[in-house]
């Protein structure tokens, strides 16, 4: 795998965003490992008397160098040059990563600030009901204890009633009583006069007998 990469290194020209320059050209390429890391060995031509135009001219290569990186001094490879950040320049993909982060972070910041629009909006809306609540709560405790007195009224309503009906019953019993005494009464008064008839009838007999006279039809 570090061939291949290596391979894709090899003619073309290698730039150093950190100073801006030109370093050379590479003709060759060399993979040595240390450890757990390895290195790219690039050996190249030098670039000097280049023209105005920005044109390659002979003579423009000079001595042959070699500089040794890593793959995360690689900032991007494109088809005719090698642009090395010296592991201050993250990778392109890594730039396009972070770059991508940060849209998502501006998109997420535009969600956020819209969502505690809806919450203060809730908030406040959630205040006007805490508001309506109370209102209602204290409504509620006038409610039940107008509900208290009313069962209370008509308990007492309940026991009047009962009281009332007691009342009606005796009444009526004493209807019955009255007529009943009114009866006996009259039964009594019937009894006496006949029997205060009839000891008149007696007496007046006794003495009509005593006279020698006929019994009375009385």
């Amino acid at each position: 795998m570090e061939n291949q990469q290596g391979n894709q290194l090899i003619n073309k020209f290698v730039v150093s965003l950190i100073n801006g320059q030109i370093l050379g050209y590479v003709t060759d390429i060399n993979v040595e490992v240390d450890r757990d890391q390895f290195y790219f060995i690039l050996k190249m031509k030098s670039l000097e008397n280049i023209s105005k135009s920005g044109e390659l001219q002979p003579g423009m290569f000079s001595s042959e160098k070699k500089i040794k990186i890593k793959p995360s001094d690689i900032v991007t490879v494109g088809p005719d040059v090698i642009i090395l950040g010296n592991g201050q320049v993250p990778p392109i993909r890594e730039i396009e990563r972070l770059h991508n982060i940060a849209s998502e972070y501006n998109t997420l910041v535009k969600e956020l600030e819209h969502k505690e629009k809806v919450i203060a909006e809730l908030k406040e809306e959630n205040s006007k009901l805490m508001k309506q609540i109370e209102e209602l709560t204290k409504e509620l405790k006038r409610l039940q204890v107008i509900k208290e007195d009313f069962e209370h009224l008509k308990e007492q309503l309940i026991k009047q009633e009962g009281q009332l009906e007691m009342a009606k019953e005796y009444i009526r019993l004493l209807e019955g009583l009255r007529h009943d005494i009114d009866q006996i009464k009259a039964d009594v008064e019937t009894l006496i006069k006949g029997y205060i008839e009839d000891v008149i009838r007696k007496i007046v007999n006794e003495e009509l007998n005593a006279r020698g006279l006929k019994k009375t039809l009385l």
